[in-house]
């Protein structure tokens, strides 16, 4: 195989974050939103005028996802609440709500068909101890997958047949036939293995060509990646070691955001790499799909 490309992505915003996740690009107002995990932060980005704010919660913030309504819909650690931005107005919808503190949601998409799916885990990682839910706005919760342990990166094929998944300690990036009139899962198989020397595999997501970008913990690195082969196409150097996540963003969506975290990582690592914790960019030669809204 020929000498893959590796390239560098810049720093946008010197955040510090305890655990940047989630990035999600609103494409209807042009803003990047991501959050900080334990950090208990939502973050907005506004390229065009460069501006960064952000809220603070009383509760983990898994994952934030645009809405129909303007809204935010967060995946807090006691359930999904609706946030608005103007008035910071915080709605608690008594969806899949959390009474245990050992527990919290990691990383959650909106599928083709509009619904929230979000995984659950243990804050000490214990393993078959989450699953993979999916939450519609109206109607029953299901589980699409049980027994995970670190709930990961999710991505659909443009022609939505394949589903991708990722729970992070098995190192594997698992393949699912996709039904778009039930919005259900079936015939999961191994799409492929991440060496181990690469970093765990974290967040993903899926570009214009079908390929998958994946953020590798502890790896400094977010990668291309041809699902069918198991291929690596192409690197992206990150000047942090925990790269969570990453997802396309920009006017034509030409921009790839990648979030990083400080957790994890000793005095030693963070003077070696300060910029951990901060959100970073990249202009990848291919763009990436637009977000469904809740």
């Amino acid at each position: 195989m020929s000498e893959i490309r590796i390239s560098h992505a810049k720093i946008l915003y010197d955040a510090q974050a305890t655990l940047g996740e989630g990035p999600v690009w609103d494409w209807k107002r042009q803003w990047l939103f991501w959050v900080d995990i334990e950090g208990k932060r939502l973050y907005r980005h506004n390229p065009s005028t460069g501006k960064n704010t952000n809220w603070s919660f009383e509760d983990m913030v898994g994952a934030a996802v645009p809405m129909k309504n303007g809204n935010l819909l967060l995946a807090l650690e006691s359930g999904m609440a609706e946030f608005n931005l103007e008035s910071g107005q915080l709605t608690w919808l008594g969806l899949l709500e959390n009474s245990d503190p050992e527990m919290r949601f990691n990383d959650g998409k909106v599928s083709p068909n509009g619904h929230f799916w979000i995984g659950s885990m243990h804050k000490k990682f214990y393993p078959k101890s989450g699953n993979l839910y999916r939450v519609p706005k109206n109607g029953p919760i299901s589980i699409l997958i049980r027994e995970t342990a670190i709930s990961n990166g999710m991505a659909w094929t443009s022609d939505l047949k394949i589903f991708y998944y990722i729970d992070s300690p098995t190192f594997q990036v698992l393949a699912y036939d996709f039904d778009a009139a039930t919005d259900t899962i079936s015939n999961q198989r191994v799409a492929f293995t991440v060496p181990k020397n690469h970093g765990s595999p974290d967040g993903m997501c899926i570009d214009a060509e079908n390929k998958l970008w994946i953020a590798h913990w502890g790896g400094n690195q977010v990668r291309r990646w041809d699902p069918d082969t198991g291929d690596v196409l192409e690197g992206v150097q990150v000047d942090a070691p925990h790269v969570t996540s990453c997802c396309f963003g920009g006017k034509n969506l030409e921009s790839l955001y990648i979030t990083t975290a400080r957790s994890g990582l000793n005095k030693t690592k963070l003077k070696q790499f300060p910029l951990s914790g901060g959100l970073f960019v990249f202009r990848p030669r291919v763009s990436g799909t637009p977000i469904i809204y809740f």
